[in-house]
């Protein structure tokens, strides 16, 4: 009887063996089957694009330049009072930046010819870092450096955010949407908005 139960045990086992070495065969024939090419048709579909513009905002000029203030403190100390000087430096990046989404495109019709209207340019300036440098040491609390800064940043803006400047930006914007605009097989004519 132990033989008998050992005998069918032995069979079962090579059965199921036989069938998962079956099922793994079925698989891969299947696998390699749907890999095959001839089973998915692709056909070509006309493309036609309508439109394509770039996104995001357009550095049409950047530098990165250092200006400074110099600003009279008082220092009143144990009896003493006394005049010194303090010099606020401050760097900074400024920049004209167009909004590309701004920027009006109009194909004309029968023609390789857009006509593209640019938006104002904008004039960003932002702190880059500084230092403050005085004649004696003084405690930060005892120093306005805000006002020292307003007035270097306005030194700063009335050097470089002028119209000759942004003249120079937006021939730079017209110059890389030129580029952007003839990649993609068509001519641009600016035109102001």
């Amino acid at each position: 009887m132990e033989k008998k139960k050992e005998s069918i045990l032995s069979t079962v086992n090579l059965v199921v063996r036989l069938l998962c070495l079956l099922a793994v065969v079925y698989f891969v024939v299947r696998c390699i089957d749907a890999g095959s090419e001839d089973d998915i048709a692709i056909e070509d579909t006309p493309v036609v694009i309508e439109s394509i513009k770039p996104i995001g905002e357009l550095y049409a000029f950047t530098a990165i330049t250092e200006d400074y203030a110099i600003d009279n403190v008082e220092k009143i100390g144990w009896f003493t009072r006394s005049n010194y000087k303090a010099v606020q430096t401050l760097r900074m990046q400024v920049s004209y930046v167009m909004d590309l989404d701004s920027v009006e495109y109009e194909r004309q019709e029968h023609s390789d010819t857009v006509v593209v209207r640019l938006p104002k340019l904008r004039y960003i300036q932002s702190a880059q870092g500084g230092n403050l440098l005085c004649e004696v040491e003084v405690p930060a609390t005892q120093f306005d450096a805000a006002s020292a800064i307003r007035v270097v940043e306005e030194k700063i803006r009335s050097k470089y955010d002028t119209q000759a400047n942004r003249d120079k930006a937006m021939q730079h914007a017209r110059e890389a949407l030129t580029t952007f605009i003839v990649q993609c097989g068509l001519t641009p004519k600016f035109e102001d908005k």
